[in-house]
């Protein structure tokens, strides 16, 4: 058994996954490609001190909008598409025994 077969026996372990054993070595051979097309970027890009680490690709900024207090809609217009309704108020099926 090959050192990325082991690896992929223990991923699939843990990830609680039954793999047959060509299972096994379909993804073993995937994740060796993979990880071998990395390396051969690894060694082809000189990005050392050229790229700085990033958590998001592009710029992200707060677009909350400002936290201020406006007037409320009237309790008529709030209830004008309401199923039920009970003076100002929703009524609701009782859903809470006694």
């Amino acid at each position: 058994m090959s050192e990325m077969e082991e690896k992929v026996r223990y991923v699939a372990r843990l990830a609680r996954i039954k793999l047959t054993d060509e299972e096994v070595g379909l993804f073993s051979r995937q994740l060796d490609g993979i990880l071998g097309y990395v390396d051969k970027l690894n060694r082809k890009l000189d990005i050392q001190g050229k790229t700085l680490p990033m958590s998001h690709p592009h710029e992200a900024s707060n677009s909350f909008r400002a936290d201020e207090v406006k007037p409320s809609l009237p309790p008529e217009k709030v209830l004008a598409n309401a199923p039920q309704k009970k003076g100002d108020f929703f009524k609701v099926p009782r859903i809470i025994e006694e």
